[in-house]
């Protein structure tokens, strides 16, 4: 049962938004097995629900973010992660400062696709949620195969087709 955890700063708009995102490409896709897939915040105080926008843009995409809470990943089992991707270089270095067992487990979300680089968050940057959410969206979607492989432990340079992953 691969495990993955996306990150994000407070756990209310890119980390929730990928989530549902990533479980509801597995779905479309029928990539069998029992996928877990969450999220979680590098720096979360409370118990805060998805934020207003995220929950707009999960809508748009037919998701449903209105029972997420936020959490912090210190909350989290991370032994049992096959997969954490985060939104920024930043969380990465200081997740591995403090759990450098992930090292092998743990990507930038936009390094999947070749260039590493940091996913704004609107709420910092001012940058327009709907481009944020689409550009996690089209990372996920391009990149299913890299994420599947990467779960399971067996990535290639060359993945093999998700049909090819069945549990």
């Amino acid at each position: 049962m691969p495990r993955i955890v996306i990150v994000c700063t407070k756990n209310q708009f890119r980390s929730p938004l990928a989530a549902a995102i990533l479980r509801n490409e597995l779905a479309t896709r029928k990539i069998s097995g029992q996928w877990v897939v969450e999220s979680a915040g590098s720096w979360v105080h409370d118990l805060s629900p998805a934020s207003p926008h995220a929950i707009e843009q999960a809508t748009k995409r037919g998701l449903d973010l209105g029972k997420h809470t936020a959490k912090g990943i210190e909350e989290i089992d991370r032994q049992g992660i096959d997969l954490l991707l985060v939104m920024e270089e930043g969380q990465k270095e200081a997740i591995l400062l403090d759990y450098p067992f992930l090292k092998d487990r743990t990507y930038l979300l936009s390094e999947l696709s070749g260039a590493a680089y940091t996913i704004p968050d609107p709420y910092l940057t001012g940058e327009s949620f709907s481009e944020i959410a689409s550009e996690i969206e089209s990372l996920i979607h391009d990149n299913i195969e890299k994420i599947i492989s990467l779960a399971y432990g067996i990535f290639h340079p060359n993945p093999l087709p998700a049909r090819n992953f069945k549990k």
